[in-house]
């Protein structure tokens, strides 16, 4: 089997790329690219599979991502292949971009909130709580 072309999402530092998969070891060299050593697979769009790890939702979550006409987000990074007609792994079909536009980064954002401290030899601020507020974002694509 020849290398496999695929994207990678790279959730933390929300960016889609392109990367070859090598012929041998092929599961191996997926774990490593998304950072974990058990993998579960997704079949998207009838021709492509998303690999994520598998305890990705139960790790706890810096970000999720969302795909169009998927229900349920992706925790971590996740890599996309294409498949064949008997759901092998074979070179994406659709370029970066259609991709790229399809994902969403979703992810929480902490707004501090302060009080201000005055007094006659104290004057400042502390912060009192944290507000969280949801971030989106679409991936960077980086060629």
């Amino acid at each position: 089997m020849p290398e496999v072309k695929s994207y990678l999402l790279d959730a933390a530092a929300e960016t889609i790329r392109t990367v070859m998969i090598p012929a041998g070891d092929q599961l191996a060299h997926i774990s490593k690219l998304i950072g974990c050593r058990v993998v579960d697979v997704v079949c998207i769009e009838r021709s492509h599979l998303v690999y994520v790890g598998a305890n990705s939702m139960t790790d706890g979550l810096h970000s999720v991502t969302d795909l169009k006409g998927h229900a349920s987000p992706f925790a971590g990074n996740l890599l996309i292949v294409g498949a064949d007609e008997r759901g092998e792994m074979t070179s994406v079909g659709d370029n970066l971009k259609h991709f790229a536009t399809k994902l969403t980064i979703v992810r929480p954002v902490f707004m501090p909130v302060f009080e201000t401290l005055t007094g006659p030899d104290l004057f400042g601020t502390r912060v009192i709580r944290l507000d969280v507020r949801i971030e989106r974002s679409a991936p960077k694509i980086i060629d």
